[in-house]
C-alpha cells in the first residue's frame, strides 16, 4: 500500500512493447536496474508499468533490442496536476484544505477514557468538563500531568492515570483498585455490641473470636435471637462475677435456614413481530450545533435506534463532525402462548436466577424442593429452599458502656 502510494506521487505510465526481440529488452532493464511491474503477456506484445524517470531511460535500450515502446496509460499526481494546470481554483482548494486540517490538528476533538469500571465514562467526563478539560479545546491547554493529578485526587478508586495527547486526541488510561474497600481496615469504634440472628433457623456451627456465645449447634433461634454477646463477665478465683466488661462481639455464626420460593406468570404473553418497514433519518452535529431530519414514524409501534460516527482522517486524528444514523423499525404485538416445554424451561431460569443471587450472598444450597406446576393459563412455581448461611448481624448495647481491650 505504502510504495504504491508513492508511486501515484513521483507517476508512471504503462507502456505496450512489441519488435524484433522484446525478451532481450526485458534482461537489458534488468541489467540497468529498472524497475518494472505487473508485466503481462499479450501474444506477440508485453504491457508493463514503470516510472517516468525509468522511462526516459529506455531509448538505447529499445534500438538495442529493436523493439518499440508505446505508452498506453498515464497514472499518478504529475499528469493529474498537468490535466488540471488551467483550474486556478483547484491549487487555491488544495492550499484551503491543507490549512483547515493543520488549524483543526490544533484542538482535541476525541476524549477517550479506556480502563475504567467503577467509575463511568459519563461521570469522568462531566468531572472533566467542570475543570474545564472538554471536546475542541486546544491542544496547548491541556496540561497532561495536571489531568493525571486532578482524577487521582477527585477520584480515590484511581491508583494509576496516564493521560497523552494523540493527534486531536486525548487518551487518558485508567487503572482502578476494585478491592479498595475490601483493602482499608476496619474503622475502630468503641461502640460495643451483640450479634444476633437475622433469620430463623438451626445452628449448626459457632466461632466466637470476641464476645461470649449464648447459643450451640443445634439450637433453633428466631429473628433477634441473641446470639453472641459483648458483655463479659469478670469473675475471680470463686467463680463470682465480680464486673462486666464490654467489646465487640464477632464470630461467624452458622445456621440452617429456609426460604420460600414462589413465582408465577401467565402463560399468554406479548411477542413483537417486526414488520420490515424501516424509515431512516440523519443527523450532523457540527461542533454543538445539531441538525437533523427525522424520519417519519412507520407506524403505531416502532423501535428507534441511533448509529453515531464520528468522522476521522487517521486513527487519532478526530474532526468537529459526526454523523447519526437514525433508524425506525415498525412492529406488530401479537397475542402468543408457551407450550409446556417452554413454560418449564422460563420458570426453571427464573428459579436458578434466584438461587444464583443467594449464592452470591454467600450461602450453601442444601436442598431444593421447588416444584413447577403447568395449569391451563398459568405456571407456578413453589418450595422451600434450604441453605446454610451466617446468621449474626451487629446490634449496638447500651451507650456509654466500657469497651473491653
Amino acid at each position: 500500500m505504502l510504495i504504491s502510494f508513492f508511486r501515484y506521487l513521483k507517476g508512471y505510465v504503462r507502456i505496450r512493447l512489441s519488435g524484433y526481440s522484446p525478451e532481450r529488452f526485458l534482461n537489458l532493464c534488468k541489467a540497468r536496474h529498472i524497475i518494472i511491474w505487473d508485466l503481462e503477456s499479450c501474444e506477440t506484445s508485453y504491457e508493463m508499468n514503470l516510472s517516468i524517470r525509468d522511462f526516459r531511460k529506455l531509448r538505447p535500450l529499445c534500438r538495442k533490442a529493436r523493439a518499440r515502446v508505446l505508452i498506453t496509460e498515464r497514472h499518478g499526481l504529475p499528469f493529474f496536476l498537468y490535466r488540471h494546470r488551467d483550474r486556478k481554483m483547484f491549487p487555491v482548494g488544495i492550499l484551503l484544505c491543507v490549512l483547515f486540517l493543520y488549524t483543526m490538528s490544533l484542538f482535541i476533538w476525541n476524549i477517550h477514557i479506556e480502563g475504567n469500571q467503577a467509575e463511568s465514562t459519563d461521570v469522568i467526563l462531566d468531572y472533566l468538563a467542570s475543570e474545564q478539560i472538554l471536546h475542541g479545546m486546544p491542544k496547548s491547554h491541556a496540561d497532561c500531568k495536571e489531568i493525571q493529578s486532578m482524577l487521582r485526587i477527585h477520584f480515590p478508586d484511581i491508583t494509576w492515570v496516564s493521560a497523552e495527547i494523540r493527534g486531536t486526541r486525548l487518551l487518558i488510561r485508567i487503572r482502578e483498585n476494585r478491592d479498595v474497600e475490601a483493602a482499608k481496615p476496619e474503622k475502630t469504634e468503641d461502640t460495643p455490641r451483640d450479634l444476633v440472628a437475622s433469620r430463623p433457623g438451626i445452628i449448626t456451627s459457632v466461632l466466637v473470636r470476641k464476645g461470649v456465645a449464648q447459643v450451640k449447634p443445634g439450637d433453633s433461634v428466631d429473628t433477634g435471637t441473641l446470639l453472641v454477646s459483648g458483655a463479659v463477665e469478670i469473675r475471680n478465683d470463686s467463680g463470682e462475677v465480680t464486673d462486666i466488661r464490654y467489646t465487640r462481639a464477632d464470630a461467624d455464626v452458622w445456621a440452617r435456614t429456609e426460604y420460600v420460593y414462589q413465582d408465577s406468570f401467565p402463560l399468554s404473553h406479548e411477542e413483537k413481530h417486526f414488520t420490515g418497514v424501516c424509515r431512516y433519518g440523519l443527523s450532523i452535529q457540527l461542533g454543538n450545533k445539531r441538525f437533523s431530519r427525522e424520519p417519519k414514524a412507520p407506524g403505531p409501534d416502532f423501535t428507534r435506534l441511533e448509529t453515531e460516527y464520528q468522522l476521522r482522517i487517521t486513527e487519532n486524528f478526530y474532526l468537529p463532525l459526526s454523523l447519526r444514523k437514525i433508524r425506525l423499525e415498525a412492529y406488530e404485538l401479537y397475542t402468543d402462548h408457551y407450550c409446556p416445554s417452554q413454560a418449564r424451561t422460563l420458570a426453571q431460569a427464573n428459579l436458578n436466577e434466584f438461587l444464583g443471587n443467594l449464592i452470591q450472598k454467600g450461602v450453601q444450597i442444601v436442598e431444593n424442593d421447588v416444584t413447577i406446576d403447568i395449569g391451563r393459563n398459568s405456571c407456578a412455581s413453589s418450595g422451600t429452599i434450604v441453605v446454610l448461611e451466617k446468621l449474626g448481624i451487629p446490634k449496638n448495647l447500651t451507650e456509654g458502656a466500657t469497651i473491653l481491650e
